[in-house]
């Protein structure tokens, strides 16, 4: 079944809406309304409505835009197969407006049931009317959406456009797209020329791909290139970069060499999931290592600070040697030597610093900081961490610096409304916050492409004053600038799509992480400048957000939509955001789905679970909540945490995915931990420190640890146990690479330390899988949490897999004959 939507106006009764008052307009269409039932009540009754609408057969003479009607038309352009459901939108405001659409939109509903009735060559085989109570985009998707959702599943969407409201085609555009149907737009302005477009038309690379490069998954993409049949279309020197680029992640993990582990780097920074950060602290050491090899060519007596510094049995953690090195550069003749040399340059650098930092987070499953981000991002752009040759191949280039920059796209009109001010002002005041959001920083860097019209009607001077006010936005906190703008001409009467589009797409930079498309102004234009940015979006792997041009309900506050990046393609990601959410990358995961076009509950629910995972505190908490709430929140959670991460061993194949969970559960008891309320006794350290929590919590454990005789004992072995073995792992301080050998030489450490007798030492956990196991019991022993709970993490873990794999199942038989429309 196909589906076509058509905003109804007045000119579908082939009448002019210019140069007449309203009360005039009313009458018309209510004449005519009459005379279309009236005719469709005679002998031959489709027959002469059909011409009434498709040859102009009225007998009045009011000022008519030419025939056919703008549906009839669109019709006839279409396919001929009888299989097309129409739904027509009417206006049906409250208190009612005069020139209101309802009454036109049931009037083409009857005409197209009756001549469906009467022949069965015509496409459409039922008209369906639906009311819309307000002129906004967000009335229509949550209109169409509803409706949508108890309709029969639909293999294709057609639009109309060219009549009707252009606010209200927009949001039937943004309906479609939530609901994961292709669409195109028939063409209905010009009469005589009513033709189908396809946004994406002409796409030279699969979308899909853009949006594996755009979040560095190389890997992923790799397994998808290699199905069979593929399940993403990538040429042969295309797999070979993707390739090469996922073997450089895998070296990094496993801390082969420094230009590998500065994939992983860049990884961290771009993903900004809390989780791909455990490896960064990595690269302090390493590249300590090789800059000190360096060193010693020309000053042979350089010595290894950091090993100088080691203690016999291990440790100090990293930060602690990097304090004692420097506090005592004026004591220790070796490390006064040192001080000039590019080895000891690097370890207190900004970069170093930074990384140390984002380490720290990852304890904490805290995604990079903006700025420890961009100062990482900034070193790697230094050099070549992907190979060249990305654009050469037809491939967005892999960013190495956070998506923090926004693209925003409109035409500069001719009058200015002065309640809410230009689009220039709106912006240059602040960012929509669902685009902040879905960034996840707090400011944006902002870059506008301004359309303006040179004909003296005003709005080439607004687009120069609109781009004056984006580049002198600045940021909140350090007043530095943080916007461009470009002002390009465009002629009404000549509008060149390929220059609108490469006037968009060259101002893109690695940094850009959405584009903003505000569709004001004439159709032609709005419909260019859609196609354009839909094809950049596709072709990069970045998110379109629409803003609603009808009026904001709340002053200056117009809403945004988030247009998926693909529609009817997006089994891969789809895949992908499973693969992720089964490795438990729960931040990529959701970012994956809001580029699908799955429903944006099940999107929302994966980043609920994101967040409850990493102990975030909720946008809507304050000071003001309880520690009861915060505890309920984050420590009693512990073995639900613990639990998520036991089961999602199940999916862990290799090594490294087990070190990866290894870590992760460690981690997610420490931000458990860190995020909840302070439990000071009087006479303690004080918790307000960074890590203070979290020491506090260890003594805890430690001392329980050491009373052999008590049942406490052995909760309190396995989470310390849990805790060593994270620490002893080759992406924080170890080097063994089997995961299970890291478990057991953990527990020989504590062993020994603790003086357990061997009946003792046999207790603990000697492999990843059974100290996962024992430490969500542990934790549940200690009073943090219960497993198997009906509304544990678990169960929405496995509920949006659920819901993911019966999305793919729908997409599953439209994929390959998508892919094949566009090879």
């Amino acid at each position: 079944m196909r589906l076509l939507v058509h905003v109804a106006g007045e000119a579908d009764l082939l009448l002019e809406s210019r140069n007449r008052s309203e009360e005039v307009g009313a009458e018309r269409v209510a004449k005519r309304c009459r005379d279309l039932a009236a005719a469709l009540a005679g002998p031959d009754g489709p027959a002469t409505a059909r011409q009434m609408l498709t040859r102009d057969a009225w007998q009045d003479e009011p000022l008519s835009t030419p025939a056919p009607s703008p549906l009839l038309g669109a019709l006839d352009a279409l396919d001929a197969t009888p299989d097309l459901t129409v739904v027509v939108l009417g206006t049906s405001q409250n208190p009612p407006r005069p020139l209101d659409t309802l009454p036109i939109a049931q009037t083409l509903a009857d005409v197209l049931d009756a001549i469906a009735a009467n022949d069965g060559t015509f496409p459409a085989r039922k008209a369906t009317v639906l009311a819309v109570p307000k002129l906004t985009e967000t009335s229509i998707v949550d209109m169409l959406t509803s409706h949508l959702g108890e309709a029969p599943p639909y293999r294709q969407a057609v639009v109309t456009w060219g009549s009707g409201s252009t606010a209200l085609t927009m949001g039937v555009l943004t309906a479609l797209s939530h609901a994961g149907l292709q669409w195109q737009l028939v063409l209905t302005s010009e009469s005589a020329t009513y033709r189908v477009v396809d946004p994406l038309e002409q796409l030279n690379v699969d979308p899909v791909v853009g949006v594996f490069v755009r979040w560095r998954m190389f890997a992923a993409l790799d397994d998808l290139a290699g199905k069979t049949p593929p399940a993403v279309q990538l040429t042969e020197t295309q797999r070979d970069l993707v390739r090469q680029a996922a073997k450089r992640h895998a070296d990094g993990f496993a801390a082969h060499d420094c230009a590998s582990l500065r994939a992983v780097l860049a990884d961290a920074v771009v993903r900004r999931d809390g989780s791909a950060s455990l490896a960064v602290r990595r690269y302090i050491t390493r590249r300590y290592e090789e800059l000190l090899a360096n060193d010693k060519v020309d000053h042979p007596w350089a010595a290894d600070l950091l090993l100088k510094y080691e203690r016999p049995k291990g440790g100090p953690p990293l930060g602690a040697k990097l304090r004692m090195i420097g506090h005592t550069n004026h004591d220790d003749p070796m490390v006064c030597a040192s001080t000039d040399l590019p080895s000891y340059k690097w370890l207190y650098s900004p970069e170093a610093n930074s990384l140390q930092n984002i380490g720290k987070g990852s304890h904490n499953l805290r995604p990079p900081a903006p700025c420890d981000a961009r100062i990482v991002g900034n070193y790697l752009s230094r050099y070549t961490t992907d190979e060249a040759g990305w654009r050469d191949a037809g491939l967005p280039e892999p960013p190495v610096i956070p998506a923090d920059t926004i693209l925003a796209v409109w035409l500069a009109g001719t009058q200015i409304d002065p309640r809410v001010g230009s689009v220039g002002q709106q912006l240059s005041d602040g960012i929509p916050t669902v685009v902040l959001d879905h960034l996840g920083v707090e400011e944006t860097r902002i870059r506008a492409v301004i359309f303006g019209v040179d004909d003296g009607q005003g709005s080439r001077d607004h687009a120069d004053a609109d781009a004056e006010l984006i580049a002198n936005a600045t940021y909140g906190f350090t007043g530095e600038p943080r916007g461009q703008a470009w002002v390009e001409p465009i002629e009404l009467s000549k509008i060149d799509p390929v220059a609108v589009e490469r006037a968009i797409e060259s101002r893109l930079t690695r940094e850009t992480g959405a584009l903003l498309l505000i569709p004001t102004g004439p159709k032609p234009i709005v419909l260019t400048l859609l196609h354009a940015v839909r094809h950049i979006g596709a072709r990069h792997g970045i998110p379109l957000f629409v803003r609603q041009t009808a009026d904001p309900e709340t002053q200056g506050t117009y809403p945004v939509h988030l247009w998926p990046a693909l529609t009817g393609g997006d089994l891969p990601l789809l895949n992908a955001a499973k693969k992720a959410l089964h490795t438990l990358e729960l931040d990529v995961a959701w970012r994956l789905l809001a580029a699908s076009a799955i429903h944006p509950e099940i999107t929302n629910n994966v980043r609920r679970l994101a967040d409850t995972f990493a102990s975030r505190t909720p946008l809507q908490d304050t000071a003001s909540t309880s520690a009861s709430d915060r505890t309920s929140r984050t420590m009693d959670l512990i073995a639900a945490r613990l639990e998520l991460v036991s089961a999602a061993l199940a999916h862990a194949t290799t090594p490294a995915s087990q070190i990866h969970l290894l870590v992760l559960a460690a981690d997610a008891m420490e931000a458990s931990v860190a995020a909840g309320p302070e439990r000071q006794q009087p006479g303690e350290r004080n918790q307000s420190r960074p890590g203070e929590k979290y020491r506090h919590f260890r003594d805890g454990l430690r001392k329980d640890a050491q009373r052999h005789d008590k049942p406490e004992a052995v909760p309190a072995r396995i989470l310390l146990l849990l805790n060593e073995a994270r620490d002893r792992a080759p992406i924080t301080h170890g080097t063994r690479p089997n995961p299970d050998d890291v478990v057991a030489d953990a527990a020989d450490h504590l062993a020994a330390r603790w003086q357990l007798t061997p009946l003792d030492a046999d207790m603990l956990p000697r492999n990843v899988s059974t100290l996962l196991h024992s430490a969500v019991v542990s934790a549940a022993d200690r009073g943090l949490g219960r497993p198997n709970q009906p509304d544990s993490l678990l169960r929405l873990h496995r509920e949006v897999i659920m819901d993911i794999n019966q999305a793919t199942n729908q997409r599953e038989p439209t994929r390959d004959t998508w892919a094949s429309e566009r090879r």
